[in-house]
């Protein structure tokens, strides 16, 4: 028989004496009794092949103390309240170790969530640079086939010249320059936040964009402010840029097309004016017979559009650009530039007119 402090010992064990006697903790002491019976008869050392087992024998051991401190009451009573306390921590210790393991599996989603993001943002870094680079591949081809019908449109019309008149000098076309700078400059604005092209694009991104609709001279980012957009409540991040192209022409494609191709842009419009199409005339004269008007006088310019100096240095605020201008006539465009510009303006008005048939199209199918 185990003595008292022995069995007082036993009260803090780990082990579960109702568990090991087979009986729950509202056993009766007689019925502690008759557990302690079989479960003794039954891990009996005598009763054992292998009588030294080092196991069997702790086993009987505890079945005679879980007997004696069951079958008394304050020893017992020590017990329950012990083992209660014991069953609450691994109830504390098991709800702690779910929610850390809630806490770390949430911690591993929000990595993996990230990594993805970040893997989605490079990729569509990637296939932002990997456009950027087949449009300006597309403009360089666009330019040459340009220059290759031009000049086989000359050497066809020098071909087909009458003899008298073939001896008189040809007058010299007029360089694409001759249109003062501020008119063949656009304003683009666009949106930093919501899309990846917004935030990335700067003057180099912004170049080769636009660069397939024509040369270009040189090009200018403003400095990014906040500002409420036609529809928003609140104010956005806005970037601003000019681009002066070398040709009106392609200043005016650039103002007709750039907003369908880079649909993230907020607008595209001309930095001065919209230039005044004009009719070709009914009757061939020479075009030295008149000379050209000038669009707007460099003061003028400066007028209708601040911030733009004139070569001077001077400057208006701080959300125009800081570039200059060279002062120059400003003529007005040439026949060849008008009747460039006036094709281009009846394609991008036949477009309009075959989206407007589709829409039209679709929803007379949905009603249907």
């Amino acid at each position: 028989m185990s003595s008292l402090d022995d069995l007082k010992a036993q009260v803090t064990t780990s082990t579960d004496f109702y568990e090991l006697l087979g009986i729950s903790p509202t056993a009766t002491d007689s019925e502690i009794t008759k557990a302690y019976r079989k479960t003794s008869l039954k891990y009996h050392p005598d009763k054992q092949k292998d009588k030294s087992d080092a196991s069997i024998i702790e086993k009987f051991h505890l079945i005679g103390v879980a007997k004696a401190l069951l079958t008394s009451p304050e020893l017992r009573n020590l017990y329950d309240n012990a083992r209660a306390q014991r069953k609450q921590r691994e109830l504390q210790n098991s709800l702690l170790d779910g929610k850390r393991r809630r806490m770390k599996e949430d911690l591993e989603g929000r990595e993996r969530g990230f990594r993805k993001r970040k893997a989605e943002e490079m990729d569509a870094e990637a296939k932002l640079e990997m456009e950027i680079r087949r449009l300006a591949e597309d403009g360089k081809r666009r330019r040459r086939e340009r220059e290759e019908q031009l000049r086989r449109q000359d050497e066809d019309g020098e071909a087909s010249v009458p003899e008298d008149e073939a001896a008189e000098p040809a007058p010299a076309p007029r360089a694409a320059s001759a249109v003062a700078e501020i008119d063949r400059t656009i304003k683009v604005r666009w949106m930093r936040e919501g899309s990846v092209e917004g935030a990335t694009l700067d003057k180099e991104k912004l170049t080769v964009l636009f660069s397939k609709f024509g040369k270009i001279d040189s090009a200018l980012v403003m400095k990014d402010k906040k500002t409420r957009l036609a529809g928003e409540k609140h104010k956005k991040l806005v970037a601003t840029g000019f681009i002066v192209y070398h040709s009106i022409v392609s200043a005016h494609s650039a103002v007709l097309d750039a907003r369908r191709d880079f649909v993230f842009l907020d607008s595209v419009s001309w930095a001065n004016k919209e230039p005044e199409l004009q009719s070709p005339p009914s009757t061939t004269a020479p075009e030295a017979s008149a000379p050209s008007t000038p669009a707007a006088t460099p003061k003028s310019l400066r007028n209708s559009f601040p911030g733009i100096s004139n070569g001077s240095g001077a400057s208006g605020g701080a959300s125009t650009p800081s570039f200059s201008f060279s002062p120059q006539s400003g003529a007005s465009p040439s026949l060849y530039e008008n009747t460039m510009m006036r094709l281009k303006q009846k394609e991008a008005e036949r477009r309009r007119l075959e989206e407007q048939i589709r829409e039209k199209e679709a929803t007379e199918a949905v009603v249907d």
